[in-house]
């Protein structure tokens, strides 16, 4: 519920680059890559080449930083109660490895999010909007 409502408010009042495409309700994945398909095509019909440059950032969902997260929802906007939240929520987290019979020690972490959580994907799309905005 949370995740939806983030979302709902971040494509509302503009949070979202109006292109990011791929974990945003009614911009899926697949949109982009219509998009891109139809960009291509449209390129060719103007016989332009056409490029992509595409890339994928390893361990993107485990390398996100809290505070930087944190900074990022007060300076699009967000209430500072809904900051407060996910500073908590993401703050004094630990993680622990298990195999079979082994299990680690606790160990702190201070930067990411679960892969696969409710609230991962809305706030990886909020960690690179602002990056977005900026290319724009």
């Amino acid at each position: 519920m949370i995740a939806r409502q983030l979302q709902f408010d971040a494509v509302k009042y503009g949070v979202l680059h109006p292109n990011q495409l791929g974990d945003i309700f009614q911009r899926f994945t697949k949109d982009a890559g219509l998009f891109l398909t139809h960009l291509v095509y449209s390129g060719w019909a103007k016989s332009l080449k056409t490029s992509v440059v595409a890339f994928d950032i390893a361990q993107f969902f485990p390398s996100l930083n809290h505070s930087m997260l944190t900074m990022i929802l007060q300076h699009s906007g967000f209430a500072d109660c809904l900051a407060s939240f996910f500073s908590d929520y993401l703050v004094s987290r630990s993680t622990q490895y298990s195999w079979n019979s082994f299990l680690s020690n606790a160990c702190d972490t201070d930067v990411g999010v679960g892969l696969g959580l409710a609230l991962s994907s809305i706030l990886s799309v909020l960690y690179i909007a602002p990056l977005l905005h900026l290319f724009k």
